[in-house]
């Protein structure tokens, strides 16, 4: 008998990429769909809207004071009722330009040395006999972090203006957290019971470099 020969057939390169692509099809449509990616949430505003740039303090510093303002004054936009590049260095030409407002006020400073620093007070600044206010006003200074110094309950002196001088914060010696004088050119700032604060610019007693009272209405 002749033997017989069993032909057994070899899988040629074609084949196995045929048969690769086929493996890759069939995983591709068993594969499960992706999840939809929804679209990004709208950002809330970065900041409070200002009318007009400001002189002392940037973008930053702005969004990280509007984060410890009163909520009832978180939207509002800011109006520079008074900057000392402008209206020149003088304390009653502030309490002029404070006149017809009666909205919360942010005081930002630059010392000589170019210190930041402020005040937020609850209502205008303005002449008064003796001191006015809320537990709403605080102090503040970036040193260069930001620094707020709220109300301790501990008195009420919260804001005095007469001709001569702006006061805010006092202590039983008599010192100020923030005091400017008449002329808008020489402050000081003292550690007081009314905001534990610690002194505002570098040193307790300082020359202002520009000044901007903010109204928040």
């Amino acid at each position: 008998m002749k033997g017989r020969w069993r032909y057994t057939r070899l899988p040629s390169q074609v084949d196995d990429t045929l048969s690769v692509e086929e493996g890759e099809e069939e995983e591709e449509e068993t594969a499960p769909a992706p999840a939809p990616v929804s679209a990004p949430a709208p950002e809330d505003p970065v900041g409070p809207q200002l009318a007009e740039a400001s002189r002392v303090l940037g973008a930053s510093e702005i969004r990280q004071l509007s984060l410890h303002l009163p909520p009832r004054v978180t939207r509002h936009p800011w109006s520079l009722a008074f900057c000392t590049s402008r209206d020149g260095f003088s304390l009653r030409s502030l309490y002029r330009q404070m006149e017809g407002h009666s909205g919360p006020v942010l005081l930002v400073l630059r010392d000589q040395d170019g210190q930041m620093f402020g005040a937020f007070s609850s209502s205008a600044i303005r002449l008064s006999k003796g001191f006015y206010g809320t537990g709403e006003t605080f102090l503040f200074s970036f040193s260069p972090q930001l620094k707020v110094f709220k109300w301790t309950g501990s008195n009420s002196f919260f804001v005095k203006g007469d001709l001569d001088s702006l006061m805010m914060g006092s202590a039983s010696a008599g010192q100020f957290g923030l005091w400017l004088d008449g002329d808008l050119y020489h402050g000081g700032s003292h550690p007081c019971a009314t905001f534990n604060n610690e002194v505002l610019a570098r040193q307790e007693q300082f020359y202002i470099k520009e000044l901007e009272a903010w109204v928040l209405s």
